[in-house]
């Protein structure tokens, strides 16, 4: 797969051919050209990282990459953008055309109720994810279900930066409530009662089914979806990942556009002032400085008229070893920096850079590298050898109802299982025992038809299944509930490489990789993708994943695919 630029992103959005919606011309446009001589009409809404949102139209959007205009174009974005709002500090006080819609007119789910949500306390977000849909139909369920990983992994790795809000569509207040509060909604619920008063967001609503927007704070569509099927939100949450990446201050991708923008906009700013140097891109990374023992880095960088950079390091010997000193200087002077002006002028200037280096946190690393990671080549792996079912007694486990949908279908919210395993004088199916314990997991190495004996009144065999888009249903034609199974298959890959899981599953899960354990969660929930992330790394030719589901009671499933670092 080949790596995609930033000038990817360029581009219109017609969530029209999406949703139905009618998108008349815009009220207020200008004419563009942006690279390759690109021509377009719309209207410049905001700056954000390295690209230029404009609308082209009530449900229409297009975002391109700084870099791709002229420095008079620039100029005249700055001009545009700036005579709109700025984005506020708190979101009860947002003036965005989307944002503020949501002001007094949003609720949160308490329990099996939906209470006044506070946003005082809250940034105004710079995106809205708007999920639409009905109580209904299981489109909305699916997306409500699914959804969850994904926003909770960017609320996460980027703090503030988008809030979801769900609209109802086709149903009343009692089913609007039903469907947040059974689902557990972890994100803003509009008012069912004013939410035909939101003339921006409600264009999203779809006819049918349910659908899932990324917007702007002022309303402009950026990514959208059908949200009724797990390989299409596969592709919007890759979108958006992509998306968000390449607007993060940590991604050189996106250095050169805002250099770009800043060297174009600064002169005509400070035509009659002086400002400072502006960091634009940070060449050191807190992962690798932690492997070396830096805590924080102070450095003092004098940065010449034409933006070149000479360091001088300021942290003392409990900050950064001394033998670190020099190349970290070195390093410094490679950063990228807008120089100061001075009355429409670049000359010399000063920044003072810090750097605190976080402690270690796997977990967040993992959520960030997957958010990272969009464009990353996916492992197909389309046959499994599955072993199932084990049955299992069931006072082995906590088991717990949380809603039912309007078609009778039981609704699971993710549940952590109470800290006390499964004890060893009970099966050895259970989660904490294994049949091939003695042998150890790199042992299992089925073919089609083996069998295997569980214990003395259970022989099964090892039976080939395909997966539909990552999907392996563990319960076609046997018994589901209280049950153990186990997935094996084996790939090659041609030099050894770091991979990432991304997975989810019905119920607990544990995975070895060469038969060494790499995941282990007992916990109760449904099947949702990339709910999990599990690093991993593969060596050069053969390679056997075992899996282990142990379900409760409905579902037995689950779901995954696999990415690979192309920079290996």
């Amino acid at each position: 797969m080949v790596l995609r630029s930033p000038r990817n992103f360029s581009g219109t959005l017609v969530v029209a051919l999406l949703f139905g919606a009618t998108a008349p011309a815009p009220a207020k446009t200008s004419a563009w050209t942006a690279g390759q001589g690109v021509k377009f009409r719309g209207e410049p809404t905001e700056v954000v990282g390295p690209f230029v949102f404009f609308r082209t139209g009530p449900s229409t959007g297009r975002h391109v990459p700084l870099r791709e205009f002229s420095p008079e174009d620039c100029r005249r974005i700055q001009t545009e953008v700036a005579a709109l709002p700025p984005r506020a500090d708190r979101f009860a006080e947002a003036k965005g055309n989307a944002t503020r819609e949501l002001v007094d007119n949003v609720l949160r789910v308490a329990g099996k109720e939906l209470t006044p949500a506070d946003l005082t306390k809250l940034p105004e977000p710079e995106f809205l994810l708007v999920l639409c849909g009905s109580h209904n139909d299981g489109d909305g369920w699916f997306m409500a279900t699914n959804l969850m990983p994904f926003y909770q992994r960017v609320q996460r790795v980027y703090p503030g930066l988008m809030e979801a809000v769900f609209l109802g569509a086709r149903h009343d207040l009692d089913q609007h409530r039903n469907i947040a509060t059974t689902a557990g909604m972890p994100w803003l619920v509009a008012d069912l009662r004013k939410q035909q008063e939101m003339s921006i967001l409600s264009r999203f609503i779809p006819p049918e089914g349910a659908g899932v927007v990324l917007v702007s704070r002022q309303g402009v569509p950026l990514a959208a979806a059908r949200a009724g099927d797990a390989q299409d939100l596969r592709v919007f949450f890759d979108q958006v990942s992509e998306l968000l990446w390449l607007m993060a201050d940590d991604n050189p991708a996106g250095w050169p556009d805002r250099l770009a923008y800043l060297t174009a906009t600064r002169p005509a700013l400070f035509a009659r002032s002086r400002a400072d140097p502006v960091l634009v891109g940070n060449p050191l990374r807190a992962d690798a400085l932690r492997q070396y023992g830096v805590k924080r880095i102070a450095a003092r960088l004098a940065v010449a008229p034409d933006g070149q950079v000479a360091a001088t390091m300021l942290s003392g010997p409990d900050d950064v070893p001394a033998a670190l000193a020099a190349p970290l200087a070195a390093a410094l002077a490679h950063t990228v920096v807008a120089p100061a002006v001075d009355h429409g002028q670049p000359v010399a200037g000063t920044l003072d850079y810090h750097l605190e280096v976080p402690p270690a946190d796997p977990a967040l690393e993992a959520d960030r590298t997957w958010l990272s990671s969009a464009t990353y080549p996916l492992l197909p792996i389309d046959e499994w050898l599955v072993l199932r079912p084990i049955e299992v007694s069931a006072q082995e486990f906590r088991s717990e109802v949380t809603g039912e949908t309007a078609n009778g279908t039981l609704v699971m919210s993710a549940l952590e299982v109470s800290d006390s395993k499964v004890s060893r004088k009970a099966q050895l199916n259970a989660f904490n025992s294994d049949w091939f314990a003695a042998a150890g997991a790199a042992s299992v190495r089925p073919k089609e038809g083996d069998k295997q004996t569980i214990d003395e009144r259970t022989v099964l065999t090892w039976q080939k299944v395909r997966s539909k888009d990552g999907f392996v249903d563990m319960q076609t034609g046997v018994p589901k509930d209280y049950t153990v199974g186990y997935a094996w298959t084996e790939f090659e890959v041609p030099n050894a490489i770091d991979a990432w899981l991304g997975l989810g599953s019905d119920d607990g899960i544990k995975i070895w990789l060469n038969g060494d354990l790499v995941h282990d969660r007992w916990i109760r929930r449904p099947s949702r993708v990339d709910e999990d992330i599990v690093p991993l790394h593969l060596k050069q030719g053969a390679n056997r994943l075992l899996i282990k589901i142990q379900n409760v009671t409905i579902d037995w499933s689950f779901i995954y695919r696999l990415r690979l670092n192309p920079r290996r």
